[in-house]
């Protein structure tokens, strides 16, 4: 049987999720969610009959801390972790992680995430693209899903994916978006990777912001290709234009804020959207896309 965990991000529902799977070897969890949310989670965990420590193995998307920030807390109940090559290191020391998540947060870094502490090494797994783990009953397979970030996976079993980041947030009656955040956004990698979903054929899609996704996987991943294209192109287009990030990012926000609207998201929904993924992180991620992938286009472009 598989759940859905809300984790409830600073007491919002519907916007961070950790996906749970019943096995014959105990819980395993797609995603732990923030440490700020640790509590939580365990309270979810009992309103399906198990607790915090039954959780025997934890499979990480990528280590961002909104998937990862709670994994240390069940590895010291016992959990394996498993996790990207590239990935690992920051688990075992947080340290770079936590410095440049400081920069970008600052003040807000505990309200937002908790208490942030190494995941022992002997309790890290790393996985490499195609490794397969045994679960009785289940074979968890790991595939390499860059775009998102570098350091991502994806995980299938039977006709089920847990999608990560690089399959769209998709909160309430609103549309499937791109999370673009930096340093790692590569839009050709994530386009590749919508692309590997797809040749799965899940009849299940799970995602972290937020769980199942309601009708058939391929509209969802064809719509969210179109606004990874679009939502590219948008900034590349202001960057040609001579806008600067201050510039761009009310105008993003405005521009995103419509378009989930007229897609059928409410007004609370839009406002959960900016919660679960903040438009002014996209900005920051899109410049440093095109400037280091594509120079040649944003100079030919300001030469037409």
């Amino acid at each position: 049987m598989i759940h859905i965990l809300d984790t409830r991000h600073l007491g919002r529902a519907g916007i961070i999720a950790s996906t749970a799977l019943e096995t014959d070897e105990g819980l395993v969890l797609f995603d732990t969610g923030p440490e700020s949310t640790f509590e939580n989670l365990a309270t979810e965990l009992r309103t399906i009959h198990f607790s915090a420590e039954d959780v025997r193995h934890v499979f990480l998307s990528h280590i961002h801390f909104d998937h990862a920030g709670a994994a240390w807390r069940f590895a010291e109940l016992g959990a394996t972790i498993y996790v990207h090559p590239r990935g690992a290191p920051h688990l075992i020391d947080p340290a770079k992680l936590i410095a440049s998540a400081t920069r970008l947060y600052g003040d807000d870094m505990e309200r937002l995430w908790g208490r942030l502490a190494p995941v022992p090494e002997e309790r890290v797994r790393i996985l490499q693209d195609n490794d397969i783990v045994r679960v009785a009953p289940f074979e968890v397979r790991a595939i390499a899903t860059p775009g998102h970030a570098g350091h991502h996976h994806v995980y299938h079993w039977d006709d089920n994916v847990f999608g990560g980041d690089v399959a769209g947030v998709r909160l309430g009656g609103g549309p499937p978006t791109p999370p673009f955040v930096p340093p790692e956004l590569d839009i050709e990698s994530w386009l590749e990777s919508i692309a590997k979903i797809r040749a799965l054929n899940p009849a299940k899609l799970f995602l972290p912001h937020f769980g199942l996704v309601k009708g058939p996987v391929p509209v969802h991943l064809d719509a969210l290709d179109e606004r990874v294209r679009r939502w590219s192109l948008w900034f590349r287009d202001r960057i040609r234009a001579g806008h600067d990030e201050p510039q761009m990012t009310p105008a993003f926000a405005a521009y995103i804020a419509e378009e989930l609207r007229a897609a059928g998201a409410t007004e609370d929904e839009t406002l959960d959207y900016e919660c679960a993924d903040p438009s002014f992180m996209a900005v920051s991620a899109a410049v440093r896309y095109w400037r280091k992938h594509h120079p040649e286009q944003l100079s030919s472009l300001r030469s037409d």
